[in-house]
């Protein structure tokens, strides 16, 4: 398995309690048991913990994430910081780093302002919209990661991304609905 985005929702007030106390940070970023701290003297709160970290409405994973990006953008180039436009940057390359390691590079979050134009953003563009933009001949050229093999980029390898796309819209749409940040990170 391959480079993966990973999204999740998550409330102001929470990612504050997470930048504040480690033993949080770590329990909110490794949900496996033995990483979670319990707290025995409020059961109520431990449950809604383990809910939140389950949660599939506050969680969300892409794999197809340089394809995306390449499709909202047209930016290819995975060097450097991204020279697309926001909003459409933000869904896979934006973001504000955090001081929380992720598997490649740092977690990094959306502000509830970036969160609504990104929400905004994506429900102007339909998987309609999406797929007219794929060409297999310019995905293979820009070496569109994972850049599959054998034979690279065509309707086949690109079509999971056009049926899971509705949902990333949905995710977007809810956070901003709820007033959530978005934390990304490459996994």
């Amino acid at each position: 398995m391959g480079i993966t985005a990973s999204y999740k929702r998550i409330s102001p007030q929470r990612f504050a309690e997470i930048q504040k106390d480690t033993d949080v940070a770590a329990s909110f970023f490794n949900p496996d048991l033995d990483n979670l701290v319990f707290d025995f003297s409020n059961p109520q709160a431990m449950i809604a913990q383990l809910q939140e970290q389950r949660s599939d409405e506050h969680y969300f994973r892409l794999e197809d994430w340089h394809a995306l990006h390449f499709l909202l953008t047209g930016e290819s180039s995975l060097e450097g910081d991204t020279q697309a436009s926001p909003p459409l940057c933000n869904v896979v390359m934006g973001g504000t780093p955090t001081q929380f390691e992720a598997t490649y590079g740092f977690v990094r979050y959306l502000t509830l302002e970036e969160v609504r134009d990104v929400a905004d953003a994506l429900s102007q563009i339909s998987v309609e919209e999406l797929k007219s933009r794929f060409n297999s001949t310019v995905f293979n050229a820009a070496e569109i990661y994972p850049n599959p093999s054998p034979g690279g980029w065509d309707e086949e390898e690109i079509e999971p991304l056009f049926e899971i796309y509705p949902q990333l819209v949905e995710f977007f749409q809810n956070a901003a609905k709820e007033g959530d940040i978005v934390l990304l990170s490459s996994d």
